[in-house]
């Protein structure tokens, strides 16, 4: 069911600053910002879930036939595809600048592809191909990162790398607590997997409950935690994110992409309890979440559109009705893109 709320009036206490949205405006210390969506031209027929801007000029994108695209002057997107990699499903990409990436496949093959010629070459540095295996998505938080997919003998995959992904070793199963039946990640926008200086997160679904894998060390025990977020078959945490030392996430059920039940919580203690959003929340299952801290905005998008926030998730603003598989946010400006090279940029006005 869509439905569209309207938002009267929103305070939130920000240092010296305060926010008021009425509708779709935000004043941010007595300035007008208004979000703006304007739709641009594809550059490619591929799927596009993986994308993330380094900053408001540099970004890259990834999809469906081994396709990549890149992005240099806040503009303008190219797109190419990899040869002999062209049957894989690029579901994540990390960038750390306009010439290096890495590119996660999902699906029957694990491959981590690296450029540092801005695509014009790549480097397998990670490949896993046993029965069962399935990548989700990957973080970084400086030269430290992590990779993590379904759960494979009753534990989920996860590796590590601490030089920007040149290379990655495997977490010991022994720091892993066990999957639940049918508990798996999902690898919607590559983005459920988060990873800050002191603490990592991995967002998980499924028919039993949906949860948050947590570690404090990066190199120590993992411990899990419930979320309310919607579970059962297709449901479950698709997206995760952090927002002034606040976790937010979102998902719902793909297969129920219309409803919004339970389907964005939010926990201001690293993850160990959660608040379900039942008021203004996002109007459908949200495949991707993003924030930028320069503009103190989240979005979230999915099948049935996107929405805003201003207060760290706990209400939201309707953005668009056009749906996108995956968003991301820099300083100032942000891209949303989707279904057969489906994009799309954000502004401020």
């Amino acid at each position: 069911m869509r439905f569209r709320k309207q938002l009267l009036a929103l305070f939130a206490l920000c240092g010296w600053g305060f926010f008021v949205a009425v509708g779709q405006q935000l004043r941010v210390q007595n300035k007008s910002v208004i979000p703006v969506l304007t739709h641009k031209d594809g550059v490619t027929k591929a799927n596009i879930r993986g994308l993330f801007l380094v900053n408001d000029s540099i970004g890259w994108a990834s999809g469906s036939g081994g396709t990549f695209l890149r992005m240099t002057d806040g503009e303008t997107w190219t797109s190419d595809t990899i040869s002999g990699y062209t049957h894989l499903d690029f579901r994540d990409v990390h960038a750390f600048d306009e010439n290096t990436a890495l590119l996660m496949a999902a699906g029957e093959e694990g491959r981590i592809l690296r450029t540092e010629d801005g695509g014009v070459s790549w480097v397998e540095v990670y490949t896993r191909l046993d029965s069962g295996i399935f990548l989700d998505g990957m973080d970084f938080h400086g030269k430290v990162g992590f990779c993590y997919g379904d759960p494979i003998d009753g534990k989920f995959v996860l590796i590590r790398s601490e030089d920007h992904g040149k290379t990655w070793i495997e977490v010991s199963v022994e720091n892993l607590p066990v999957a639940l039946a049918k508990e798996a990640g999902f690898a919607a926008s590559g983005t459920g997997m988060l990873a800050l200086e002191k603490i990592s997160l991995i967002a998980t679904g499924g028919d039993s409950v949906a949860r948050v894998m947590r570690t404090y060390s990066g190199q120590g025990a993992w411990e899990m935690f419930n979320t309310p977020i919607r579970s059962a078959e297709g449901c479950g945490i698709f997206s995760i994110t952090e927002a002034k030392q606040t976790i937010v996430a979102v998902g719902g059920c793909y297969l129920d992409s219309t409803s919004s039940e339970a389907n964005c919580a939010i926990s201001t203690d690293w993850g160990k309890t959660w608040q379900l959003i039942t008021e203004n929340q996002p109007r459908g299952y949200r495949s991707c979440v993003a924030y930028s801290r320069q503009s103190n905005v989240l979005i979230a998008c999915g099948r049935t559109g996107s929405e805003y926030s201003t207060d760290q998730g706990l209400n939201w603003i309707p953005l668009s009705d056009e749906g996108y598989y995956t968003c991301s946010l820099a300083d100032s400006t942000g891209w949303f893109m989707g279904k057969r090279g489906k994009m799309a940029k954000l502004s401020f006005r």
